[in-house]
């Protein structure tokens, strides 16, 4: 039984745009993977750990977190974020309630006033 020029020609591309749809399929399913990642990285050894990079000049959630722990305040909290200031509150050494404030600027320096303001 012999095929057509035509008949072998149509197999092909059916071959082909079944490879094609595929490969689509495939790196779909990869980008959307690596979007919904976010910030999320690995160390090789299955833990996985969160890390986003500020946009340059600015400071980073964990830098503010690491920040206040150098200042004694434990188990931080963000009360105010906005493109000035980024305020923590937490708990000292003897458990009381501290506030402590950020520029939002690259290096993340520690403001004066936000101590004992009463408003957080």
């Amino acid at each position: 039984m012999k095929t057509s020029p035509a008949a072998a020609y149509g197999g092909y591309m059916k071959l082909v745009l079944g490879s094609v749809i595929l490969a689509s399929a495939i790196l779909l399913s990869s980008l959307s993977g690596f979007a919904a990642s976010g910030g999320w990285h690995s160390d090789g050894q299955g833990t996985r750990y969160w890390h986003v990079t500020p946009p340059p000049g600015q400071c980073n959630i964990s830098q503010a977190k690491n920040g206040a722990l150098r200042a004694g305040i434990y188990r931080s909290e963000i009360i105010q974020q906005d493109d000035n200031v980024i305020v923590l509150r937490g708990l000292d050494e003897s458990g009381d309630r501290r506030t402590i404030g950020f520029g939002n600027i690259r290096g993340c320096p520690e403001l004066e006033g936000y101590e004992d303001s009463p408003n957080f």
